[in-house]
């Protein structure tokens, strides 16, 4: 946390990005709100990994995006969406095979398709 809700995520590789809420939550609006960055990393995966499929197997994409959405309900888990919208000089079978090989291979897609166990470890001190 660096002030207010604001905080900046790091990878430890030199890369940081900052994140806060809307002014309407509290926050500054200075960066992605933490689901908008999950959603955001989804997307980028998917097209970082499928893009790599279709170079090694020399299909030439022309079009490739990635929307992905999320609703929130007070009583339910949120519900995410992925469209995937490319364009190729291959069959639309191959187009689905290149999919069906990302969806294996993003490990992002694979955090959010199965149930992902997350091990917490809280340290605490009072001051």
């Amino acid at each position: 946390m660096v002030e207010n809700i604001r905080s900046i995520a790091d990878n430890g590789r030199g890369h940081g990005i900052t994140l806060d809420l809307p002014v309407a939550q509290g926050g500054n609006d200075e960066g992605p709100t933490a689901l908008e960055l999950a959603l955001m990393s989804l997307a980028g995966c998917a097209v970082t990994i499928y893009a790599d499929i279709a170079k090694r197997s020399k299909v030439p994409i022309s079009k490739l995006v990635a929307e992905v959405e999320a609703e929130k309900s007070s009583s339910s888990p949120i519900a995410i969406s992925l469209k995937m919208n490319v364009h190729g000089k291959a069959s639309k079978n191959m187009l689905e095979v290149m999919w069906r090989k990302t969806e294996v291979l993003c490990p992002v897609v694979s955090i959010f398709a199965e149930a992902t166990p997350v091990k917490v470890q809280l340290e605490t001190a009072s001051e």
